[in-house]
């Protein structure tokens, strides 16, 4: 007989209040620099605080919030040099897995990165072109077969996803996709440099704008 299993009652729960909480924060329903009690959103889930509180550290470890002593949590800002810090990192990874993505994916992927870019570029609102544009980077990299790669790439991601949505939205952006037909005629192609390029061309835009935003706000 197997003794001292932890119980997996709540595991459902906690996966789902994590899932509100993260995409609450990616889609900027709660703003950086916002300050909330453990009560108030349990509350607001009408859920126990346990599940709440599990989520919450998952969050805390991904640096996305941070959970002070009197169980009120801050969704963590970025400062200029995390941002820039953030981005020369996800070039280099991103470029990685790109490139190996070029060697293994199927002509079939491909396909559904074009299907996935086309329904990009016909978006009408910014949620949704947020997940498509996330469709399209994941798809490629996910592609790499690298998982413990991957798993870092989307850290790092949700580390900047709140503020993209935020400048979006603030500045009224229509995006352009030119960088990402670029990156996908690589794909089609075979050819990594020019992947990486225009990659690496992509998220040094991104980057730019987040910074203005960012500096926007740190004078308001």
């Amino acid at each position: 007989m197997i003794e001292n299993l932890p119980p997996v009652t709540n595991v459902t729960l906690e996966k789902r209040v994590y899932n509100e909480l993260l995409r609450a924060i990616v889609f900027g329903k709660l703003k950086p620099g916002t300050k909330i009690t453990l009560t108030e959103l349990a509350d607001q889930f009408g859920v126990s605080q346990m599940p709440v509180r599990q989520a919450l550290k998952s969050l805390e470890a991904k640096k996305l919030v941070h959970i002070q002593k009197n169980r009120r949590l801050i969704i963590k800002d970025l400062s200029t040099n995390d941002l820039d810090e953030i981005f020369r990192i996800r070039i280099v990874l991103e470029q990685m897995a790109a490139e190996e993505a070029v060697k293994k994916c199927s002509v079939e992927t491909i396909r559904r990165v074009r299907k996935v870019l086309n329904e990009m570029n016909g978006t009408e609102g910014i949620e949704e072109y947020i997940k498509k544009n996330q469709e399209f980077h994941y798809t490629i990299y996910k592609c790499a077969g690298k998982p413990v790669l991957f798993e870092v790439i989307q850290d790092l991601w949700y580390r900047v996803s709140h503020y993209m949505y935020l400048y979006l939205i603030i500045e009224n952006v229509k995006p352009h996709d030119a960088y990402h037909e670029k990156i996908l005629k690589g794909m089609e192609d075979r050819d990594a440099e020019t992947v990486a390029r225009w990659l690496k061309i992509d998220l040094e835009k991104a980057a730019e704008e987040l910074r203005i935003q960012l500096v926007k706000r740190s004078v308001e």
